[in-house]
């Protein structure tokens, strides 16, 4: 199962995928082969990505609003594994209960 990720996604080409897809029936030879084509070929699809005059990664961003840091995080810790998981997993929970507290801190004001 792969996930991409933004960029992935922008620069994906069917012919680059199917490459990937046959890597593991080609010979070790081949596959040493095909991988760093492969690698060359995402390559120049992201040079020319970002050869346009207005492309930029914030397509896909909300441009106007302040980055969450909560969702750059959910969005790396679904594409890492294992101890980067973990690390990343307990940032996230470490940040959801400062959040939990300063709701609490904030309901406690508007009592008094």
């Amino acid at each position: 199962m792969e996930s991409q990720n933004i960029l992935d996604e922008m620069i994906a080409e069917d012919p680059i995928e199917i490459l990937k897809a046959a890597m593991p029936y080609l010979p070790k030879n081949g596959q040493r082969f095909a991988s760093v084509y492969a690698k060359v070929l995402e390559l120049q699809g992201t040079i020319r990505l970002f050869s346009q005059p207005s492309t930029d990664l914030k397509i896909q961003s909300r441009e106007n609003t302040a980055s969450d840091p909560v969702e750059m995080l959910a969005a790396c810790s679904k594409v890492c594994h294992g101890h980067t998981k973990e690390k990343i997993d307990a940032m996230l929970n470490t940040l959801a209960m400062f959040q939990i507290f300063e709701l609490s801190q904030e309901r406690e004001n508007q009592k008094v």
